[in-house]
């Protein structure tokens, strides 16, 4: 049976693998002064449609995460106190490796449709950030030629409408 609903997962590289994420954390004190900083967390988000709840399990343990170095997070996870948070995806047309990537592979393991796959970073931030920096760091972060800031609302569908120009 065929999962309707979109399923959104989390995945984190555990303490010890997270590379990305102290670079980004050194990047954001050296670059842009951020000191006020404390600590940083970055997460992939995954949006899938189209997988019936056995396959999303074997998808969560060989496609979006490696089990001895990442956490999942099923659906939500919470930051504890002090903690800010935004989302970063791709721009509506542009490619997304990772959410393409993801999708081949989850169709490889299936052996069925190619699935609906959307990914986003999430970046979560600790420390005593003002909102003026918050925005600064978004904007370090987002090329606003190829990404946004993503929603934190799950989609009910990743059917993208198309609207026909005049």
């Amino acid at each position: 049976m065929i999962m309707p609903d979109v399923i959104r997962v989390f995945v984190e590289k555990r303490e010890g693998f997270d590379v990305e994420a102290r670079h980004m954390l050194a990047d954001l004190r050296d670059n842009l002064g951020m000191t006020s900083i404390k600590a940083l967390r970055l997460l992939n988000r995954y949006d899938v449609e189209g997988l019936s709840p056995q396959e999303f399990e074997k998808a969560c343990n060989t496609v979006f995460s490696e089990p001895n170095v990442d956490n999942v997070y099923d659906q939500s996870f919470s930051l504890g106190e002090g903690w800010q948070m935004f989302a970063m995806e791709y721009l509506p047309g542009q490619y997304d490796q990772r959410a393409d990537s993801a999708a081949q592979c989850i169709q490889l393991l299936t052996q069925g449709e190619y699935p609906r796959v959307a990914s986003a970073r999430v970046v979560c931030l600790k420390g005593h950030i003002s909102n003026q920096e918050l925005k600064r760091i978004q904007e370090y972060l987002v090329n606003p030629v190829e990404s946004r800031i993503a929603s934190q609302h799950k989609p009910d569908t990743l059917d993208m409408p198309v609207t026909a120009p005049k």
